[in-house]
């Protein structure tokens, strides 16, 4: 008899700490999964955080480009002038030097 008592404490016990471990397991499985959500929520945010910030920059990245486009057309029209300007002087030196100077000096 007491050995009965006993063996029907200890399945008590087992029973009650299955029944324990199984909470435990469920309720980290919920915390798993809460934490989860919590996490996509943020990374969701996050998204169009960036996504408002990107929008938000976008007419400033075009002004930026035709900036720069009209900084290099610029460019490209002064370097075009040089050259001609130099091409000219170039035309001018030789028209009016002596027809029969030679270009290095004689010894």
């Amino acid at each position: 008899m007491k050995r009965m008592v006993f063996l029907a404490t200890v399945a008590a016990a087992l029973l009650a700490f299955s029944a324990c471990d199984k909470k435990t397991s469920d309720d980290l499985k919920q915390k798993a999964e809460d934490a989860k959500q919590k996490v996509e929520t943020k990374a969701k945010e996050a998204k169009e955080a960036a996504n408002k910030q990107f929008e938000k920059a976008k007419p400033k990245l075009k002004e930026f480009g035709e900036k720069a486009k009209d900084a290099t057309q610029d460019a490209m029209e002064k370097t075009k002038e040089a050259a001609g300007s130099a091409v000219e002087n170039l035309k001018n030196a030789t028209s009016t030097s002596p027809a029969g100077a030679s270009p290095t000096p004689a010894p």
